[in-house]
């Protein structure tokens, strides 16, 4: 048994704090309250994640933990909605749930930068208030997540209004309102009720990663991390219109892909923002932009004239659409390198220039000494170690390093390493 403080509040300016045991029930909760305001102990509703608590419920089975903010009203009626399941709002989608899993829901905490679980708490949509009464229950994540799905009556504006529901950690980070946007829900993250085996390694572990396919894949979160960053590093993400830039199940479940960028928060932060910038090139690329050869520019742009020459905003370097190569007028792509300075008339360029076309034939140089061309898209490629198995960055081809065409059976087994 442990002492646990809560915060009691009748409006944005007014609230009641108390220091109680975790057992203790409801009703012995609202004496404490009544003992401080006067308030008749029949006439005073408490109010947790949008209902009004029964009277024999405790504070340890509701999942009331240290600064817990409960709302209360005054009211001399019965309560229209009352609650009697053992849990409340944090057993959504659950039934018999076993006490080794006390939570359905888990978030990626910004304040901890790790996975935890979570809390499911709402307010009235319009003056942010916890004293909301929902006049239905949350039957499936679309109705938190979507604005207007569920109304509730709010004591402050003594209306319906629109709720608002958010998630919030389990650690001790208070329970003020303002924390709502420190936590994002995870939800293809459960605990494993049915001790499923990962796909990948086939232990049993908690929680997991559940992918939307029809056969529910299951994956544990060390190996979820680890399938994310070998995809990363091999640019095998996907590009899709309505889920962004994503995974699906590691067996090629159709409809399978991972629908919030949330879940890819748990790689940590270097490997998060690797994923970001590439999804960010994989959103131009597939919008016709165009990415800058120019080594140590990279920029990426849309571009307006279909014109074979390319001028990048960022460094101003001319490139050809078709090879990436510097611009060459009147001259095919096999013949893409700059002119020598050395042969140009002397008076015709200054000097300035002269340097600059002798450093950008010398990159041009190296380039083409140590690349190769996509044998799709004709991208310079550079080979930094691994296996002979390339996939290029543009167009995602799988082609050989050593025979330079697409990859098949005869390179793999020939000179897959070499």
């Amino acid at each position: 048994m442990g002492k646990l403080h809560v915060n009691v509040k009748f409006s944005s300016a007014s609230s009641c704090p108390l220091e109680v045991d975790s057992s203790s029930s409801v009703r012995s909760l609202k004496n404490c309250v009544s003992s401080k305001t006067g308030i008749a102990e029949g006439d005073l509703h408490l109010i947790l994640a949008g209902k009004v608590l029964n009277d024999n419920q405790t504070l340890d089975k509701l999942g009331v933990g240290n600064h817990t903010v409960l709302h209360a009203f005054q009211q001399r009626r019965p309560a229209p909605l009352e609650v009697t399941a053992e849990v409340g709002l944090n057993q959504l989608g659950a039934t018999n749930s076993r006490s080794v899993y006390p939570y359905q829901f888990f978030v990626y905490c910004k304040k901890c930068a790790a996975l935890r679980p979570g809390k499911l708490r709402v307010v009235c949509g319009r003056c942010r208030q916890g004293n909301i009464i929902l006049l239905q229950e949350p039957a499936c994540f679309d109705d938190v997540l979507l604005a207007g799905r569920i109304q509730g009556t709010c004591q402050n504006c003594q209306s319906p209004q629109d709720s608002k529901f958010y998630f919030k950690c389990t650690s001790d980070h208070g329970d003020v309102i303002e924390l709502q946007d420190q936590c994002a829900v995870l939800r293809h993250v459960r605990p494993n009720r049915g001790d499923n085996e990962c796909i990948t390694c086939t232990d049993v572990q908690h929680p997991v990663l559940v992918f939307p396919c029809a056969k529910k894949h299951v994956i544990c979160m060390e190996c979820f991390v680890s399938y994310c960053i070998v995809q990363l590093n091999e640019r095998r993400f996907v590009e899709d219109p309505d889920t962004g830039y994503s995974l699906p199940c590691p067996a090629g479940c159709p409809g399978s892909l991972i629908k919030d960028a949330h879940h890819f928060c748990l790689l940590g932060s270097e490997q998060y923002e690797r994923y970001k910038n590439f999804g960010a090139e994989e959103y131009l690329l597939q919008s016709g932009g165009l990415m800058c050869p120019a080594p140590g520019c990279g920029s990426g742009f849309l571009v307006d004239n279909p014109s074979q020459k390319v001028v990048c905003p960022n460094c101003q370097y001319e490139f050809c659409r078709d090879c990436r190569g510097a611009y060459h007028p009147d001259e095919d792509c096999s013949s893409q390198l700059p002119c020598d300075p050395a042969t140009v008339q002397e008076g015709n360029i200054d000097q300035e220039h002269a340097l600059r076309a002798q450093n950008e034939l010398e990159s041009m140089e190296t380039i083409e000494k140590i690349s190769k061309p996509c044998p799709q898209c004709k991208a310079k490629t550079e080979r930094s170690g691994g296996c002979m198995h390339m996939t290029c960055t543009v167009c995602k081809t799988d082609w050989c390093w050593i025979c330079e065409k697409e990859w098949n059976r005869d390179c793999q087994g020939n000179h897959w390493f070499g």
